[in-house]
């Protein structure tokens, strides 16, 4: 509305008409003067004022301007007005009521006939309504365009060929496009070469059939990287209906995408773990008792596998053998019912090959604290190998013990301190302790101090150059005998070829070693004798054969002498080649001259003496009793001999024997010394070690030995 100035022109013509035809009108209509005063009114623009006419031709119009709409209002009119053209005006005015309301106002100018310009004349139509819908229109677009701007999820509208429409901040950050290079491309462009195809079809269908969808697949990216999108795409229609584009909202998922890829391949590598680690896991849904196997449960039971990979609990408990399955089937139900897990080994028999395999098995209950169901969890391994090297290693272990109890030899384990960690029975058996005295000692603890040393440095070798070591040492028993034994010992060694203990096997050589001693003892003692007796048979001959000797006496003589000599080697063979009775050779040796005819009187202890001693004695008492058969007592009927000898104490013990002869011839003192009489005096003597002495006594022969009592006889 123009303010008014004073009139100049009047109405046009048909002013009544012109009047009646504006105040019908709804909208206010106005005419001016080019003094800007206004000549007419129609009641439209009355009744928006709220005045009479009168003052509705006065009104000032700039009073009733919105504040907000004033200055630029007032500013449009002015430039509107100096172009004397037509011009438009939109603001708000406060109706009389006080109320404001949008006004658009359209000016003409007047002219008069000649075409001079004499005012304005108006319309202004109320467009509140039109306006305040116009202005909720540009705020749900400035707040949908905000909503989409600040939205976490790209949006995107390309047209029914593909091509970007629109997009907004966040797919061009998504897709890793600007705008402006969107715009024009199409959205195959962008798409992953390996995802195109079944795009395509997807988005064809939509736009054939307006079948919406939603679908994940790959963006490149400019920079060529790729990002994992999911899009649920519709088509957008006109009011008509008619199609002219799809909208998608698309989703970054390239993390879901990489996490979903890493669990795949963690739960691919651990499913490879697992089958390489040879176990063979399976679940159970409790309700139907089936469940997802891994594919080696259904190889472990020689079982074609599913396609489903499902099994059941009936699947496995028929592949068990009828010895095993109960107990299988009881730890199962129990884990079942009461949550307990359990750890079993049984044995199935395979479906394809009937093997039978060794199997060990854990079973787990879970139960979730959520709405979950409850689930059995199982896993299973195939230990039949294992089993087998147990089998082997308790037959061994069997074997070995039977050997380590029952062997005759000793056998002894330590460690290389030579602590006793093992003995067999054996040991015990000759040591005379129990199992708890020996084990856990110190093998020095059953050892004098030089074996102890021997033992010790055969150690050594063996840690210093390897190998075993034979070595003949001497324990001591509990009731303290010295044995002799012979050991074999190794170093035992672990998988890095360290010494870790110390094997050893023995034998007790004790009565070996005796007999050995005793042997070479008695080949000694043979050689010596064969030496002494062919020295004395020398001696015999050369002293019974002599020139003048009467042959006849030599020979039987000499038989004689023999004779006593053989005897006295029976009874030192009889005895071994050992120390011999003393009563028994004197018996002996005067066995052949009367000795069972009571002709002799036999006193002394049952000393024992050395075989050297005891020929000796023998041949003197030989001689003894062959002179006293000759020429002594016993060459009558009434003589008789006594032979006594006894033990005397003394600083060393010493043996006194006495030979007398009685009741025989007078005895005269020989004119010279016979070989039986050079024998005894120095023979004998030289072989005691002591003296001898004979006496030509004229009632009887006596001969008196006194010497050392050898050690034999102690």
């Amino acid at each position: 509305m123009a303010p008014p100035e004073a009139p100049i022109e009047t109405l046009p013509t048909g002013e009544d008409e012109f009047r009646l035809i504006a105040d019908s009108a709804p909208v206010a209509v106005w005419v001016t003067r080019l003094n800007r005063q206004r000549s007419f009114v129609n009641r439209a623009y009355v009744e928006f004022l709220g005045v009479p006419y009168d003052e509705a031709l006065v009104f000032d119009w700039r009073a009733i301007i919105h504040p907000e709409d004033a200055m630029r209002l007032l500013q449009e009119s002015i430039a509107g007005e100096a172009s004397l053209e037509t011009f438009s005006l939109e603001g708000r005015y406060r109706r009389h009521d006080g109320e404001w309301r949008w006004l658009n106002s359209t000016s003409s100018p007047r002219r008069d006939a000649e075409g001079r310009h004499i005012g304005f004349i108006g319309v202004a139509h109320d467009v509140t309504e039109a306006k305040e819908a116009e202005l909720a229109l540009r705020d749900r677009e400035a707040q949908l365009s905000a909503y989409i701007s600040q939205s976490t999820a790209g949006f995107a509208q390309v047209d029914l060929d593909g091509r970007f429409t629109l997009v907004n901040d966040r797919f061009c950050e998504i897709a890793g496009w600007h705008r402006d290079d969107l715009m024009g491309r199409t959205m195959l462009s962008i798409t992953h070469p390996d995802d195109i195809k079944r795009n395509t079809g997807l988005f064809e269908r939509a736009v054939a059939v307006g079948e919406p969808y939603t679908h994940e697949k790959r963006y490149i990216r400019k920079d060529d990287g790729i990002v994992w999108v999911n899009n649920s795409v519709s088509v957008i229609r006109r009011p008509d209906g008619e199609p002219f584009g799809v909208l998608a909202v698309t989703l970054d998922v390239t993390k879901r995408r990489e996490d979903e890829a890493s669990l795949r391949k963690g739960e691919e590598t651990l499913r490879l773990a697992i089958e390489g680690a040879g176990m063979a896991t399976w679940e159970l849904d409790l309700p139907t008792m089936t469940g997802q196997w891994s594919p080696n449960r259904f190889d472990l039971l020689g079982l074609p596998r599913t396609p489903d990979l499902r099994g059941t609990v009936d699947d496995w408990l028929e592949r068990i053998v009828t010895d095993d399955r109960e107990m299988a089937r009881t730890a199962f139900e129990r884990c079942v019912a009461k949550g307990k897990p359990y750890t079993i080994e049984y044995r199935i028999r395979r479906a394809d090959t009937g093997e039978e395999r060794w199997l060990q098995s854990h079973g787990s209950r879970v139960d979730y604290a959520d709405e979950r169901a409850t689930r059995f969890v199982g896993i299973s391994f195939d230990v039949t190998e294992r089993k087998h090297a147990e089998e082997e290693l308790r037959e061994s272990e069997t074997r070995y013990r039977t050997m380590f109890e029952q062997a005759n030899d000793f056998i002894v384990t330590m460690t290389l301190d030579q602590i006793i960690t093992s003995v067999n029975p054996a040991v015990l058996g000759s040591l005379g302790y129990a199992e708890h005295e020996v084990v856990g000692r110190w093998i020095g603890d059953f050892m004098d101090e030089d074996q102890v040393a021997l033992s010790l440095a055969a150690l050594q070798r063996k840690l210093s150059e390897g190998g075993s070591t034979r070595l003949t040492i001497n324990v001591r028993a509990k009731d303290g005998r010295e044995l002799i034994w012979e050991t074999n010992s190794r170093l035992g060694l672990d998988d890095q070829g360290r010494p870790t203990s110390l094997q050893a096997i023995g034998r007790d050589m004790t009565e070996a070693k005796r007999a050995e001693a005793h042997q070479k003892l008695l080949i000694d003692e043979l050689n010596h004798r064969v030496k002494n007796t062919l020295a004395i048979v020398q001696g015999i001959v050369q002293q019974t054969f002599k020139a003048d000797a009467n042959p006849r006496a030599a020979r039987a003589a000499f038989e004689g002498r023999l004779s006593a000599l053989s005897e006295a080697h029976n009874l030192l063979t009889r005895e071994f080649w050992g120390p011999v009775s003393m009563a028994r050779i004197i018996d002996d040796a005067v066995a052949p001259h009367g000795g069972d005819a009571g002709r002799f009187e036999l006193e002394g202890p049952d000393l024992t003496i050395a075989p050297k001693t005891a020929i000796s004695l023998a041949l003197a008492i030989h001689e003894l009793a062959t002179n006293a058969v000759k020429h002594g007592a016993l060459s009558v009927p009434e003589g008789r001999v006594a032979i006594q000898w006894a033990k005397a104490s003394g600083n060393e013990p010493r043996l006194s024997l006495i030979w007398s002869e009685h009741g025989g011839p007078p005895v005269k003192t020989p004119s010279k010394r016979g070989f039986g009489t050079r024998m005894i005096e120095r023979g004998l003597a030289a072989e005691l070690g002591g003296s001898v002495k004979i006496e030509f006594a004229p009632e009887g022969l006596k001969c008196v030995v006194e010497a050392p009592l050898p050690e034999a006889t102690a």
